[in-house]
C-alpha cells in the first residue's frame, strides 16, 4: 500500500484545516448579523446533542481504526480483513444509534423539533465515516480534496440562502447535508483501495473490546468539550451558548493547526513503536513540542492583544461579550494542542490505553462538576473555568504518564522562549493600537504587524539558539526549490 510522505501529508492537512477554518470564519460575521445570538444559540445547542449520537455511532473507531490499519498496512490480505471486519462492526453500531436518535426525538418531541429532525442527517453521516481508513494508511489527500470541495459549496449556499433568523432550518440543512455528502464521497475510493473480502464472525467480534475501550475516552472527551455548551443551554441562555461557541471558534484555530501534528504523526508513531525505534519517536515528539509552542504562544498572546476589538469588528456589537470570553479561553490555544501531541505520538502508539482513558475521564469529571456548579453563579464564565481546569489537569497528568521521555523538560524548553516572544508581541500590538481606532482596517494592521513581529523574532531566536532546527527547515526548503 503506497503511503504519502510526511511533508505531503502535512501540506494537505494544513491546507485542509486552513480551508475548514477559513470557511466558518467567512460565514461567522454574516451569520451573527443574520441569524443573531438566539438562533445561533439554538443551532449550537441542538448540534451538541446530535454530536453525542455521532460519538456513540463512531464508538472509538477513529483511534482504533487508525492504529490498527497503520500496523497492518504492509500486508494486503490482513489489511483487507481488518478493514472490512471493522467496517461491518461500525455499520451495525451506527445503524442502531441512528435509529435511537430518531426514536428519541419522536418520543420526546423537544422544542425546535424541526431542527432536531434535520440534524438527523448529520447523525446519519456517521454511518459512512471511514476517514480512519485513509488516515491510518497516511493517504490524507483523498479526504482533503473531496471534503474541501464540499466546504466551499456549503459556504456559497449559506451566503445565497440564509437571510434572517427564520432561515435557521435552512442553515441546519446545509451544514447537515454537507457532513453527509463529505462522508459518502469517500466510499467508492475506499472500496477500490481495499477490495471486499470474506470475514468471519470472530474477525468482527475481536474489535468490540478495543472499540469499547477507546469509546470511553471519546465519550469522556466529548463530555468536557461539548457538554459545557449543553449545560449552558440548560442552565443559562441561548445567547450565552452563542457567545461561548463563537469565542471558542477563534481560540480553536491554533488548536486545530497544532492538532494536525498529531493527526499526521499518529500512524507514523505507531510504526516506529512496532519497529522499536524509540529514539526516532522521541525526536519527532521534540520537534512537535517546538512547533506547538511556536503556534500556541503566538496565538495566545495575539488573542490577548486583539480579542476585544476583534469581537466588535468581526462579529458585531451584539457579540461584544465574546471579546473577554476569548481572552479567558486563550490558554487553550496551547494547552489542548500540546496534549494532543502527547496522546497521538506517545500514549496511543505505545498502547498506554488504560491510563489514557483515566486521564480523559478525570478531565470530564472536573469539567462537569465545576461547570454545573459555576454556570448558575458565573454564567458563561462558569463553563470557561470548568474547561480550563479540565484541560490544565489533563496536560499535567499526561506529562506524568510520558515521564519516560521527560515530556515536561521538552515542553518547558520550548514553552518559555516562545512565551517571552509572545509577550513582546503583545506589548508591540498594544503600543501600535494607541494610534489606531476600532475598525476593520486597524484590526487587520494589528494582526498582520503583530504576526510579522512574532515570526521575525522567532526566526532570529532559531538562528541564534536553535541552529539544528534552522538547518532542518532551510534544508528542506532548498531541496524543494531545487526540485
Amino acid at each position: 500500500m503506497r503511503r504519502e510522505s510526511l511533508a505531503k501529508n502535512f501540506v494537505f492537512q494544513f491546507a485542509y484545516q486552513a480551508l475548514i477554518l477559513i470557511v466558518p470564519l467567512l460565514m461567522s460575521p454574516y451569520l451573527t448579523r443574520t441569524l443573531m445570538p438566539d438562533s445561533l444559540g439554538v443551532s449550537t445547542y441542538v448540534h451538541s446533542i446530535a454530536y453525542y449520537f455521532i460519538i456513540a455511532a463512531n464508538l472509538g473507531i477513529s483511534v482504533h481504526g487508525r492504529r490498527l490499519l497503520s500496523r497492518v498496512s504492509s500486508d494486503p490480505i490482513l489489511l483487507r480483513r481488518s478493514f472490512w471486519s471493522l467496517f461491518y462492526t461500525h455499520i451495525g453500531i451506527s445503524t442502531a444509534v441512528v435509529l435511537v436518535y430518531f426514536a428519541s426525538i419522536t418520543l420526546i418531541r423537544p422544542a425546535n423539533l424541526t431542527i432536531y429532525l434535520i440534524s438527523g442527517i448529520y447523525v446519519l453521516s456517521a454511518l459512512f465515516d471511514i476517514t480512519w481508513l485513509f488516515y491510518g494508511l497516511e493517504n490524507f489527500s483523498s479526504v482533503v480534496i473531496k471534503n474541501a470541495a464540499v466546504k466551499v459549496i456549503e459556504c456559497v449556499l449559506v451566503f445565497c440562502i440564509i437571510k434572517s433568523p427564520d432561515d435557521l432550518w435552512k442553515y441546519t440543512l446545509i451544514i447537515s447535508l454537507g457532513s453527509f455528502l463529505g462522508q459518502v464521497l469517500m466510499l467508492p475510493q475506499a472500496f477500490k483501495m481495499v477490495p471486499p473480502i470474506r470475514v468471519s464472525k470472530a474477525d468482527i467480534i475481536q474489535h468490540i473490546k478495543p472499540l469499547l475501550l477507546f469509546s470511553v475516552s471519546v465519550i469522556a472527551s466529548a463530555l468536557y468539550t461539548i457538554f459545557d455548551k449543553t449545560l449552558l443551554g440548560l442552565l443559562s441562555t441561548s445567547a450565552n451558548v452563542a457567545f461561548y461557541e463563537y469565542a471558542y471558534r477563534i481560540v480553536a484555530i491554533p488548536q486545530t493547526f497544532i492538532g494536525i501534528i498529531g493527526t499526521v504523526m499518529l500512524p507514523r508513531a505507531c510504526r516506529l513503536v512496532e519497529a522499536q525505534k524509540a529514539d526516532e519517536q522521541k525526536k519527532y515528539i521534540s520537534y512537535s513540542f517546538f512547533l506547538s509552542s511556536f503556534i500556541g504562544m503566538g496565538a495566545m498572546f495575539g488573542i490577548y492583544a486583539v480579542a476585544e476589538k476583534l469581537a466588535i469588528v468581526y462579529y458585531g456589537e451584539a457579540f461584544e461579550p465574546c471579546g473577554k470570553i476569548m481572552m479567558a479561553l486563550a490558554p487553550l490555544s496551547y494547552i489542548v494542542g500540546t496534549g494532543s501531541i502527547l496522546r497521538s505520538q506517545y500514549l496511543v502508539p505505545n498502547g498506554i490505553d488504560k491510563q489514557y482513558n483515566l486521564c480523559i475521564i478525570y478531565n470530564a469529571i472536573i469539567n462537569l462538576v465545576l461547570s454545573a456548579a459555576l454556570i448558575p453563579i458565573l454564567g458563561v464564565y462558569g463553563a470557561v473555568v470548568g474547561t480550563l481546569a479540565a484541560e490544565i489537569f489533563g496536560l499535567v497528568y499526561q506529562t506524568v504518564l510520558c515521564r519516560k521521555i521527560e515530556a515536561w523538560k521538552g515542553i518547558l524548553k520550548t514553552l518559555i522562549p516562545f512565551a517571552c516572544l509572545g509577550a513582546m508581541m503583545f506589548g508591540f500590538i498594544k503600543i501600535l493600537s494607541r494610534w489606531l481606532t476600532v475598525s476593520v482596517r486597524s484590526l487587520i494592521i494589528e494582526i498582520v504587524a503583530g504576526a510579522m513581529f512574532y515570526v521575525v523574532a522567532s526566526l532570529v531566536y532559531m538562528l541564534i539558539f536553535k541552529k539544528e532546527i534552522w538547518r532542518m527547515c532551510t534544508g528542506a526548503l532548498l531541496s524543494k526549490l531545487k526540485k
